[in-house]
């Protein structure tokens, strides 16, 4: 779900990853990546590790490399801008639509993914915005049939060298998954939920420090959700509000490593519920990190950091949460064709289930990329998560691993093949245990 701490987890870890020395830092450094708020709702932020890196020039990963002549995107040119629409069809077969415990029935449909990004290409400041829509659609099992549809801004204010103003927004409107740890076994169909964010904060370079400071606000509301015996779940008690101020300083030890600390303190208020045996789990969360991040030569580059988080909730039914917090990202480059991606992450987060107000979640992922031709890239990802909830018996452990290849025909159009296995298992008598395998098949049209 929408979690306002790890809003400021991503700003302030993902957004600022690289510091050099002051002849080789970038004129315009970036806080705020465009796309850096999709990160926000995953648990543990295992399931990707791209996009946690500020090119130094020292290193290029396999999906970073150009792809040769006439496979490279030709974008449209509207004046000052930049305009790049793509529209995906994504054709895929299920051996669990409905991600049951027992008797999975299988199932077949398509997605259909439009959009569009505009950008500036000016030499100082920049905007950025962004509109997507996913339409999904079952042959047999049309309650799993969805709409998802997504609005994007950013823009940086540049000031001098070194120092600018920035501010992204996003607008999510989409289908929760069956799987989510917070609805019970017997939902009729997937529920429909709302969230937004909005990051403001600012960048300040010296010789080999870099100063930042981030604001973030955000919330989310759910849809009630119909039941099987014919009831519907209310989910006010889900809605929540929230705002943290995330303050980071970078030093360059050299010009390919850094040392940082970042600390964030937020808050997060739920709706009050009207009924029911369990208070709102409005909450204050802190959270201290130091780490180093790196971009060695025809070796590594990546960001670890270890510290301290803490959660403390106001209603007394809830245990506060301490505990030793972690989050690492580096890319390893055997070969120029070969490049291997590991993610690792320990946080404290809001828990879906009833009666518990947090939980431990800790993953571990990793990522193969290797390019096989200029235009053939083969794939292989595998990420395991755990989610430890206070209050309650519970203990949530879920697993994915796929393989995927990309082909790019022309710079038009590409086409990728996938297979993805996701189980989830629990020693919860209330929680979901699913395995589930999908065959899957998407042809992409691009500008």
């Amino acid at each position: 779900m929408m979690r306002t701490i790890q809003i400021g987890l991503v700003a302030g870890l993902v957004g600022l990853p690289s510091l050099a020395f002051a002849q080789v830092i970038n004129p315009n450094p970036t806080l705020i990546q465009f796309g850096t708020l999709q990160a926000v709702g995953s648990s543990s932020s295992v399931s990707s590790y791209r996009g946690q890196f500020v090119d130094r020039g020292r290193n290029s990963g396999v999906r970073d490399k150009p792809r040769g002549p006439g496979l490279e995107p030709v974008n449209v040119r509207l004046g000052a801008f930049t305009l790049r629409p793509t529209i995906d069809y994504d054709s895929f077969q299920t051996d669990n639509a409905k991600r049951a415990n027992t008797n999975g029935q299988s199932d077949m449909g398509y997605v259909i993914r439009p959009r569009m990004t505009l950008s500036s290409n000016w030499s100082r400041h920049a905007i950025e915005l962004g509109a997507g829509v996913a339409g999904t659609v079952y042959q047999d099992f049309s309650t799993e049939d969805s709409t998802d549809v997504e609005l994007q801004a950013s823009g940086r204010l540049d000031i001098r060298r070194g120092a600018n103003l920035q501010t992204a927004y996003r607008y999510y409107e989409g289908t929760e998954s069956r799987s989510t740890a917070g609805l019970p076994v017997n939902v009729a169909e997937p529920g429909q939920f709302e969230s937004s964010a909005l990051t403001v904060g600012g960048v300040w370079e010296l010789t080999r420090t870099r100063l930042s400071a981030n604001v973030d606000v955000s919330d989310v509301s759910y849809d009630p959700v119909p039941l099987t015996d014919g009831t519907i779940l209310e989910q006010v008690d889900r809605n929540s509000e929230g705002a943290a101020l995330t303050l980071r300083t970078d030093f360059a030890l050299t010009p390919s490593t850094a040392i940082f600390a970042t600390a964030t303190h937020g808050t997060r208020n739920y709706q009050e519920r009207t009924g029911g045996l369990f208070p709102s789990r409005d909450s204050d969360q802190t959270q201290a990190m130091v780490g180093v991040n790196f971009d060695l030569s025809n070796l590594a580059r990546g960001e670890v950091a270890v510290g301290y988080l803490e959660q403390k909730f106001d209603a007394g039914l809830y245990d506060d949460s301490e505990a030793f917090g972690y989050r690492a990202a580096v890319e390893w480059f055997p070969t120029t064709l070969v490049t291997v991606g590991l993610v690792a992450t320990r946080n404290i987060t809001d828990s879906p289930v009833q009666g518990s107000g947090s939980a431990i979640t800790t993953g571990l992922g990793g990522q193969v990329d290797w390019d096989v031709r200029s235009n053939l890239v083969l794939s292989a990802r595998a990420q395991r998560e755990i989610f430890e909830y206070d209050n309650v018996l519970r203990r949530d452990e879920r697993t994915t691993l796929t393989a995927s290849g990309a082909l790019l025909l022309t710079q038009w159009l590409s086409v990728v093949f996938n297979v993805t296995n996701e189980k989830l298992e629990t020693n919860n008598v209330a929680g979901l245990n699913f395995d589930e395998t999908r065959y899957g098949v998407r042809l992409s049209l691009r500008r």
